[in-house]
């Protein structure tokens, strides 16, 4: 009798990738934002050790990789994670788990809530199918540790300092802090070059006498961006957007590509081949101009 045929599709779809040794994969494993708690992850070492070599794989999309899982075992092994609330990780034609970094809930650099924006963010769109695929990317600063330039569609929190003059006593705390040179003390008062300012919030930080305050505190929004054989830079849409405005984006985003790109396309490569333009028009943003 033949050998039953192997569904490829299926198993990629559940999250298992294939090795070079025959019959053998690599169990992807869905996690939201880097975390998992104790006894999520005291059960994945259970099933490394039971399905696998006995060792896990992190990725750097920070997701986990089970390797050396048979194919006879495949099917166990996820529903044996499945039924403790770990699931598989998308692959293929659909939109991957959410990459963050901590935010403001643990950094002391983050300015905005990176996890509770990828919860909303994976529980809408997670594992939904695309073209290509989708890699979603949220960080907290403009240190950007998560990279969202290279990504289909990044969200780096930001934030605009104000200076309140009659606060500031000149005592360059603020001018120290400032890695881009965009804040200055003369004549004993604080001065912002804004065309420098990367709103990132070191000088608001920095000060102790309460002379800087932020102004506005939202998200600059990258879409297009990819790493990869042909890596490309995403391009800067939009500087502090707000909740509704990025998700507002975002659903918009995902209805243009679904609606407007060729099989196989990735959202860049979309938005070259019908330029820049029709995009902007139909998410309702103009071109980001520094703010």
């Amino acid at each position: 009798m033949a050998d039953k045929k192997i569904d490829f599709s299926s198993l990629k779809s559940k999250g298992f990738l294939p090795q070079r040794q025959e019959n053998m994969f690599s169990m992807r494993l869905k996690v939201v934002s880097g975390n998992l708690d104790a006894e999520k992850l005291r059960a994945i070492a259970d099933a490394a050790e039971k399905y696998g070599s006995g060792y896990v794989h992190i990725t750097s999309r920070q997701q986990i990789e089970v390797p050396f899982v048979k194919l006879e075992d495949a099917e166990a092994a996820i529903s044996e994670l499945e039924k403790l609330g770990i699931s598989g990780g998308a692959a293929g034609k659909r939109v991957r788990a959410v990459v963050a970094c901590q935010g403001d809930r643990v950094c002391r650099h983050g300015l905005v809530d990176c996890q509770e924006l990828a919860r909303i963010i994976d529980e809408k769109y997670f594992g939904e199918a695309v073209p290509k695929k989708l890699k979603i990317a949220v960080t907290g600063c403009p240190s950007a540790c998560v990279r969202p330039q290279d990504n289909d569609f990044g969200i780096m929190g930001t934030v605009r300092p104000q200076i309140l003059e009659e606060n500031c006593v000149g005592c360059k705390l603020c001018e120290k802090a400032c890695k881009m040179g965009a804040i200055k003390v003369l004549e004993n008062k604080a001065w912002i070059d804004t065309e420098k300012c990367i709103l990132c919030g070191a000088c608001i930080a920095a000060c102790r006498k309460d002379a800087l305050r932020a102004e506005k505190t939202g998200c600059t929004i990258f879409v297009g961006g990819r790493a990869g054989r042909q890596p490309r830079q995403g391009i800067k849409l939009l500087g502090l957007a707000d909740k509704e405005q990025l998700f507002s984006i975002l659903e918009k985003t995902f209805e243009y590509y679904r609606r407007e790109s060729l099989d196989g396309e990735r959202l860049g490569d979309l938005i070259d081949r019908l330029g820049i333009e029709k995009y902007l028009d139909t998410v309702g943003c103009v071109p980001h101009t520094g703010d």
